[in-house]
């Protein structure tokens, strides 16, 4: 019985072992730092709430529209100046062929 848990207690700390390598092998300094950017990540997002982060994604999507909106007014003011440039230019051919 007591090689048995002597057994599964090497097992677990091999296995453990190598979780901590796979861990390390993304950049962290293994399983504890990993817990510790957890805690950090945790209490970062604890700040924000989920309101905020409705409202302020409400207030993008209203300023995109508002710009949406202005750049189709300016699309068509470029429209409506080309029309009256072509316009411009074919009234002043027709006062240059005239006698």
């Amino acid at each position: 019985m007591l090689d048995n848990i002597r057994r599964q207690t090497e097992d677990i700390v091999r296995y453990y072992g190598e979780l901590n390598r796979r861990v390390a092998a993304t950049g962290t300094d293994g399983i504890p730092q990993l817990l510790e950017l957890s805690k950090q990540l945790e209490s970062a997002v604890a700040e924000v709430a989920a309101q905020e982060l409705t409202w302020v994604g409400a207030e993008i999507r209203r300023v995109l529209e508002e710009l949406a909106h202005m750049d189709a007014q300016l699309r068509h003011l470029r429209e409506l100046k080309a029309m009256l440039d072509r316009s411009g230019h074919e009234e002043s051919r027709g006062r240059r062929s005239s006698p």
